[in-house]
């Protein structure tokens, strides 16, 4: 694996930056994100204040690897969006992530 922690780790930077200037909303609950091996790979935690993508690093490199950011990172925030929408629920709060876990 030729994709090193930190450079995986500015894709999901970059992700996170433009998302926040892009919500609207995101000026009251921004999005930030979180390294953590707490997870098997991504998950989403909401609360009032903020939004926490979750990511494990080793998965992370892999999917920055194998060119699969976008259908496993940067979507995930789309499907946040995308259910958001369809429960019309403003946040989803939770303890526990939300996400793929597999």
């Amino acid at each position: 694996m030729t994709t090193t922690c930190k450079s995986a780790e500015d894709f999901v930077a970059i992700l996170i930056e433009q998302t926040n200037r892009i919500q609207v909303e995101s000026a009251v609950t921004p999005w930030c994100y979180e390294l953590t091996t707490q997870i098997h790979n991504i998950g989403i935690v909401v609360n009032e204040i903020s939004k926490t993508l979750l990511v494990n690093p080793s998965w992370l490199r892999f999917v920055v690897e194998s060119d699969d950011f976008e259908a496993c990172v940067a979507d995930e925030i789309v499907d946040w969006y995308l259910l958001q929408e369809l429960t019309g629920m403003e946040y989803l709060p939770s303890c526990e992530p939300y996400g793929k876990f597999n």
